[in-house]
């Protein structure tokens, strides 16, 4: 079989631009994105009281995550919607842009969703030394420790605060990677039946469930 079936070829790295400095397809994937975050942080919504389809999407996104950062952070700590609102988005519009045919997914890349992880978690723990001192070394000592395992049990919450960090970036990347394989193997299989002359209704079958399975990419993607 010719390798432009390959599954693996929507993984492949290559350069679109090259000036004094090259930028790869992954890369310019991700200029898109910011630039879309950039503009959706800039767009009016409408100044009236009146709005449109995507002033309502808009808001209804912005109260979410607003919503999810005053229930698990709490509501002093408000301040950093941008910054999460930024990131949201950032995201958002790099899984969605992989869903397009022919395009480039950046946040399969691992070690993107691992840098977006581990950076972010460098700034929580930067943010709390700045705000509580060294009393954040609590959150790695559970109450009621006895004293001789302080040490130990410190060290084992650290390393599973980094665990936990670190599977975040893990699953966003191999969520994408495995349904993205997938959804190039089913279509790959509808055309090789197109061209081998199987039925249209048998077809037709086939791209149903390959249309819904599309929907639930957009849904996995958000």
């Amino acid at each position: 079989m010719k390798s432009y079936y390959s599954p693996m070829e929507q993984y492949i790295i290559f350069p679109v631009f090259s000036f004094s400095f090259t930028i790869t397809n992954i890369a310019f994937s991700l200029l898109i994105a910011v630039s879309l975050t950039i503009i959706l942080g800039r767009y009016k919504i409408n100044e009236g009281i009146l709005t449109n389809n995507w002033g309502i999407l808009s808001e209804s996104l912005f109260r979410t995550i607003l919503g999810k950062i005053e229930n698990f952070i709490g509501p002093s700590y408000s301040i950093y919607l941008p910054f999460f609102y930024s990131i949201f988005h950032l995201i958002l519009f790099s899984n969605l842009l992989g869903l397009i045919p022919y395009t480039s997914t950046a946040t399969v890349e691992i070690i993107k969703t691992l840098s977006f992880a581990l950076t972010l978690l460098i700034g929580i723990l930067f943010i709390g030394f700045l705000t509580h001192s060294f009393r954040i070394l609590a959150i790695f000592l559970p109450g009621g420790t006895p004293l001789i395992l302080i040490p130990l049990k410190i060290i084992l919450e650290l390393l599973a605060y980094i665990s936990r960090t670190i599977s975040l970036g893990l699953r966003l990347a191999i969520n994408l990677i495995t349904g993205h394989i997938l959804a190039k193997v089913c279509a790959g299989f509808l055309w090789l039946g197109y061209i081998h002359g199987t039925s249209i209704f048998i077809l037709s079958i086939g791209f149903i469930l390959l249309t819904l399975f599309f929907v639930l990419e957009i849904l996995v993607a958000y």
